[in-house]
């Protein structure tokens, strides 16, 4: 009994030196370290957007005549106008990501949109707003103007977190702003002239105004951005070519200060897809 004992002690030893010695001959490979990657926002975009915009108009007109004594007798007068519309267009940018979470760019847009007023102004103290002829013998002055698209050119500074970027913006505005003068003026002449007279008179002025706004941005897809934004546009007085008809020396004027606020939701494709960024 005692060496039966004895071989089994001995045959469980071997086995355990065998299978010790088959774990020993075995290799393992170490887990890769970890690396610390965010989404790559470098590279070009171009993409559309649709909003609503708010437009204020503070209009300053004057209509100036000599008086009896050869003097300028002018009636100035003074008009704001707000009101909502559609604005929609496209856009394109390039950013830059410097660090895990700095993103730098450039950004121009074109966008569509209406806005237009108009109203009727009195030629003289005692005559009525867009009525001429009888009760009314000195007729009115219309006043007029139209904006139908404006562009921007602007940098963007923004912080993402992976997919999702927080940015502000900012830059310069161009637009074509027309605007419109007219007389009517056929019951009597405007004003003291006596002359009875229609007249009207349209022009447009290019100008550039500032803008600045902020937005949010997240990556949708493989190759697309989602982004709300809000901006402010200001293109400061911009003034109508006087209407100067043969009326005795008279003149109607106007300027208009002209302010947009914007929001708009856009879609982007960006070139290059997700590609992951290690610092």
């Amino acid at each position: 009994m005692k060496k039966i004992i004895l071989a089994t002690v001995l045959a469980g030893i071997g086995s355990t030196a065998a299978l010790a010695a088959d774990l020993g001959a075995r290799t393992y490979t170490k887990a890769p370290a970890m690396v610390d990657q965010v989404y790559n926002w470098t590279g070009f975009y171009i993409g559309g957007d649709i909003g609503a915009a708010n437009q204020t108009r503070n209009f300053t007109s004057n209509f100036s005549q000599p008086d009896s004594e050869s003097a300028p007798a002018n009636n100035v007068q003074h008009n704001s106008f707000s009101n909502t519309s559609f604005i929609g267009g496209i856009h394109a940018g390039y950013n830059w990501q410097f660090a895990p979470n700095l993103v730098a760019g450039v950004e121009g847009d074109w966008q569509w949109l209406r806005s237009n007023h108009s109203f009727c102004r009195q030629t003289d103290i005692l005559s009525i707003a867009c009525l001429d002829g009888p009760g009314n013998n000195r007729g009115f002055g219309a006043v007029s103007g139209a904006l139908s698209s404006i562009a921007t050119a602007r940098a963007r500074l923004g912080w993402a977190v992976d997919r999702v970027m927080f940015y502000g913006t900012g830059g310069a505005a161009f637009a074509n702003i027309k605007s419109s003068l007219a007389l009517s003026c056929l019951d009597d002449g405007c004003g003291n002239s006596g002359v009875p007279l229609a007249a009207s008179l349209s022009s447009s002025a290019r100008r550039t105004g500032w803008v600045v706004g902020a937005g949010i941005e997240w990556m949708v897809g493989h190759d697309w951005t989602l982004r709300a934004e809000y901006q402010h546009v200001d293109f400061g007085s911009v003034s109508a070519t006087p209407l100067s008809p043969a009326c005795g020396g008279c003149t109607l004027s106007s300027s208009q200060n002209l302010r947009l606020d914007i929001l708009r939701t856009g879609l982007s494709y960006k070139f290059g897809g997700p590609v992951l960024a290690k610092y």
